[in-house]
């Protein structure tokens, strides 16, 4: 190769490897992730996920349902320890006063605090900002969704997708044919029946799927052995969670991650049903009144402890 061309070629390099990251910063999913953490373990394993997948570029988390200033704080001590501080951790509204053993663990955390506003007006800023880009995961009781909605009713117009750890349409794992009310959705039933009759671009997964995923003691202990201060953190909430050493964490919240990360490739089975939220938080199946939601069944249980395993020990902070 001439000498000219490869002068050229040094010329143009930083400009190409510029566009390269440019094109990368771009393409990356917009995601917001809409949490009760700090009761069951899974949210917070879930906000590890979330911060480290590199195909997301997470816009926000907003804090659901309960004592939502009391929660906060360890998604922002999360997020600071990730080197993911400029990520905004915001308020929704406050339904309950109740604590955990977890919340200690951030409880004297002041060096992130939220934002100051509200997450329902945040989440409908953040849609209309980005129409037709946002992917919003939620995965606790569903307040902060239904609230958006009061503000902006076609919020579905401006979302790119709404994926839920929600529901139980068949059966559970011990009960394959007898639904149950799950709690996410009856911990907040009016708002259930909002979000669920809103016509959003909604996708569920259900308690029939969830159920059939728990975390082994050596797929922790793989997490453990990881040396970050998002797998520290993750650790020491879990010793703060786990109830006896038979405890085993199911992985609901992160179902829903894996699904809005990889739609479609970690369930066998995906089936678009019209659903309708009872009284009593039943999502009972109506195809002449409840709307199109997309139901994630059948869970590729290996493949997605190994896709979410590898996403947590190959985490590449601050970036």
């Amino acid at each position: 190769m001439a000498l000219g061309t490869l002068m050229r070629i040094r010329h143009l390099l930083p400009l190409l490897l510029a566009a390269a990251a440019l094109f990368a910063q771009q393409s990356r999913m917009k995601v917001i992730l809409d949490t009760d953490i700090g009761d069951d373990i899974d949210d917070a394993w879930a906000l590890a996920f979330l911060i480290s997948h590199q195909d997301f570029e997470p816009l926000g988390v907003t804090i659901a349902h309960g004592n939502t200033p009391a929660r906060a704080p360890i998604a922002c001590k999360m997020l600071y320890l990730a080197g993911r501080s400029y990520i905004p951790v915001v308020l929704g509204r406050k339904t309950g006063n109740s604590v955990s053993y977890q919340y200690t663990w951030a409880e004297d955390f002041e060096k992130v605090k939220p934002v100051r506003t509200d997450a329902a007006s945040f989440l409908v800023e953040m849609a209309r900002r980005y129409p037709g880009e946002v992917t919003l995961i939620a995965v606790g009781p569903l307040q902060n969704v239904a609230d958006a909605l009061r503000i902006e009713p076609q919020l579905g117009k401006y979302l790119k997708r709404v994926v839920l750890m929600s529901g139980c349409v068949y059966g559970t794992a011990t009960d394959p044919a007898k639904p149950v009310p799950e709690y996410n959705v009856y911990a907040s039933t009016i708002d259930s029946q909002l979000v669920y009759g809103a016509g959003l671009p909604l996708a569920i997964v259900p308690l029939d799927s969830t159920t059939r995923v728990q975390l082994a003691e050596e797929e922790r202990e793989q997490v453990r052995k990881y040396d970050s201060p998002l797998t520290h953190a993750i650790e020491a909430l879990y010793r703060l969670w786990i109830a006896s050493p038979r405890s085993r964490m199911t992985l609901h919240d992160q179902l829903a991650v894996a699904e809005a990360a990889r739609p479609g490739a970690f369930f066998g089975k995906k089936e678009t049903l019209g659903i309708v939220v009872d009284d009593q938080g039943f999502t009972r199946l109506d195809p002449a009144k409840g709307k199109p939601v997309v139901v994630c069944l059948e869970p590729k249980r290996d493949d997605i402890l190994r896709y979410y395993i590898s996403e947590l020990t190959s985490q590449r902070l601050g970036k």
